[in-house]
């Protein structure tokens, strides 16, 4: 679990006013991820639609036309016009008791989902693969990439999930945020043990139209100096794609603007952030007054590559749910207006 600095002090009010019993936070988590995975299994992913069936076009690096994923031959049309993306961490259902139980949840995600209609969604914090079932059942019109869906070793930590009637991936595959990228589930960015972190990417067509862009989405480590060191490897694998598509990569960074890796995402060569093109930024919230919303902290974030994006709208959506009046997460779901001429 990560916690959304906008939020702290929501969370430390929640604490106080809501004492309901719960396991550790992570704790449960790492027990889960740890008795669900088969490390020494091969590379792999299902796209799975939503009603729950869907065709496997998993990747791996055996397969790969190079170590990246990227397929440089061919004639590329390059997307072109609007997009709306959103990226949000949706809390882990077994990591936090003060928030609302992942049951109520559900379909307070689909709420969110429904209300923005975003094209791509970056999902993180996914647990089980059925929770990614049950998320595509209150958000029609969707289907998935995760890491082996649909089998017992799945890891959905970062999903994508796409608008069918507009897209269709042609590729997608994985890799592993450690010194080891093509070994499924590997770590080593840090010498005490951590959660396996992956970067979870699809090469889309638009079916209209049959134009490309490479998307993306990760889970950045929260403990340093993973988020460093993850930082030039995201940029390493990005690159190739970028040549030749428009790239979008969200996802919760665990990384301020002010930090290392930031600024290693952002410098000379890398991404730049819809945050900071955005010709409007805006909180969307169903209380009044809003809460207070910080971007100075934002750790979640949408960049671009590969093209000369613009953004014209960008905003957190800061809506409160249940009896409660709880947020459905220690994140904000994030969404941008995209635009390529």
């Amino acid at each position: 679990m990560t916690s959304d600095p906008n939020l702290r002090g929501t969370v430390v009010g929640l604490k106080a006013r809501f004492t309901a019993a719960r396991t550790p936070p992570c704790v449960a988590f790492l027990v889960v991820m740890i008795a669900c995975g088969e490390p020494t299994s091969s590379s792999g992913g299902t796209t799975t639609g939503a009603s729950g069936s869907g065709g496997s076009s998993s990747t791996s690096a055996a397969t790969e036309p190079d170590e990246t994923g990227a397929d440089t031959e061919g004639d590329v049309v390059p997307f072109s016009g609007d997009l709306r993306v959103m990226t949000f961490n949706i809390l882990c259902s077994i990591c936090d008791g003060t928030f609302d139980p992942w049951e109520d949840r559900v379909p307070w995600i689909g709420d969110t989902i429904v209300r923005h209609d975003p094209d791509l969604i970056g999902l993180q914090e996914l647990v089980f693969d059925s929770e990614m079932e049950q998320v595509l059942a209150v958000a029609p019109g969707y289907a998935a990439i995760a890491y082996n869906a649909g089998q017992r070793s799945a890891y959905p930590d970062a999903t994508i999930l796409y608008r069918e009637s507009m897209f269709e991936p042609m590729e997608h595959g994985f890799y592993w945020l450690s010194p080891t990228p093509d070994v499924p589930r590997s770590t080593g960015f840090i010498d005490t043990f951590q959660l396996a972190r992956l970067v979870t990417w699809a090469v889309f067509r638009r079916v209209d139209d049959d134009a490309q862009l490479y998307f993306a989405t990760t889970h950045f480590d929260n403990n340093a100096p993973s988020q460093t060191l993850s930082a030039p490897l995201v940029l390493d694998r990005t690159a190739p794609f970028a040549q030749t598509l428009p790239v979008v990569m969200v996802g919760d960074f665990n990384a301020r603007p002010d930090s290392e890796a930031y600024g290693i995402l952002t410098g000379a060569g890398g991404f730049s952030d819809a945050f900071q093109s955005a010709e409007a930024w805006s909180v969307d919230s169903n209380e009044e007054p809003a809460p207070r919303y910080d971007p100075s902290v934002l750790i979640d974030h949408i960049f671009t590559a590969g093209a000369e994006w613009s953004t014209t709208t960008w905003s957190a959506d800061l809506w409160s749910y249940g009896d409660n009046d709880l947020p459905i997460s220690d994140h904000w779901a994030v969404t941008a207006d995209l635009q390529l001429p």
